[in-house]
């Protein structure tokens, strides 16, 4: 199992909202903001002055941005993909999916792809799929991408419940991309040099049938479009904090161990373990694992959680901060509250 990274790129919305904005609009206390979540900023697509993105800022175009990135990165044309995986719980469209909408504003020819409703692994799930399609040759150059718009579902106002409220000031948009290609050895012809060779991929989904943390309903089918619907606000989900913290963090930390496991190194050998940045304080909840909070970059205080993109935008800001030295070992990961699920990775950088 493995697999190259030819190419890294990530993008965010223009418009930054601060934690003042962000209060006047919650009724959340830029203090509070600050003490539960350590963001001082985030980005939003939505517009100041209504729900609806700003022109050229739906989620296909956060996505098209991004991967655009990652392409000039890794040196490649868009027709050169034979295969993209769009990662959103946010897109533009139940129909047409995001992987085409991606595919046709890029140039993609004809191409296999696949469409992921799914919020934090949805990037692991994805390079295990591209993973397959190399060790099968059914693919040479994929495309992966992880992107979020969720800021115009935000409701604002008296009547809407604390937990709401605070998911308005924990969550963003933003988008990221990867392009990847099969080693060296298996490949038809030669492409750009590789960025990081990916050697260790984990998931693991609890199949034990409870409530999940974190849901979000289907607004086509579950609740079909009505007034009392949107007067409800059922369809702005539910987002059960305490228990969110207290068992994802064990089974984020748990993902880390086993991908080090099957990778057969261990937290010395690891420069970063880059996370999925779900809300403040992730050094102290690192600590009781035993993780050193030099090992674990954030950058939540400046983007806030862009969902199912977080990991690549941390991974993309060291790439182009210069933080990563040829050699580097690194170990992406995180867990996912909606299916009580968990996934790592493996990588070392070029």
């Amino acid at each position: 199992m493995s697999f190259e990274i030819l190419g890294l790129g990530s993008y965010l919305p223009p418009r930054i909202v601060d934690n003042d904005e962000a209060a006047a609009l919650s009724g959340v206390s830029a203090t509070h903001i600050r003490e539960i979540f350590e963001i001082e900023e985030r980005r939003w697509v939505r517009g100041k002055d209504t729900a609806a993105p700003q022109e050229g800022r739906q989620c296909s175009d956060l996505a098209v941005a991004a991967a655009r990135a990652a392409l000039d990165d890794a040196g490649v044309a868009a027709a050169a993909v034979d295969t993209v995986i769009a990662v959103s719980t946010t897109p533009d469209f139940v129909n047409p999916s995001l992987d085409y909408l991606l595919a046709a504003k890029l140039g993609v020819g004809e191409f296999f792809g696949v469409p992921l409703p799914v919020p934090y692994t949805g990037l692991f799930r994805a390079a295990q799929i591209a993973d397959a399609l190399f060790a099968a040759g059914r693919s040479r150059l994929a495309l992966i991408v992880t992107a979020e718009a969720i800021s115009p579902f935000f409701r604002f106002g008296p009547d809407v419940a604390q937990g709401h409220r605070l998911n308005s000031v924990l969550y963003a948009d933003g988008a990221a991309a990867i392009v990847a290609a099969p080693p060296a050895s298996g490949r038809e012809s030669p492409l750009a040099p590789s960025r990081a060779g990916v050697f260790a991929i984990h998931t693991l989904t609890s199949g034990r049938e409870e409530a999940p943390g974190l849901s979000f309903r289907g607004m086509l089918s579950a609740i079909p479009p009505s007034p009392e619907a949107y007067q409800s606000m059922e369809y702005l989900g539910h987002h059960d904090f305490r228990r969110v913290l207290r068992r994802g963090s064990a089974m984020a930390y748990d993902a880390a161990k086993r991908v080090m496991a099957e990778a057969s190194v261990s937290l010395d050998d690891v420069r970063f373990l880059v996370t999925h940045q779900a809300t403040g304080n992730i050094h102290r909840i690192g600590a009781p694992f035993g993780i050193p909070a030099h090992k674990v970059p954030v950058n939540i205080s400046h983007v806030g959680n862009t969902i199912s993109a977080s990991i690549l935008i941390l991974l993309d800001e060291l790439y182009r901060g210069g933080k990563l030295n040829t050699g580097d070992l690194l170990v992406l990961h995180t867990a996912e509250s909606s299916s009580w699920s968990q996934a790592g990775m493996a990588l070392r950088w070029r």
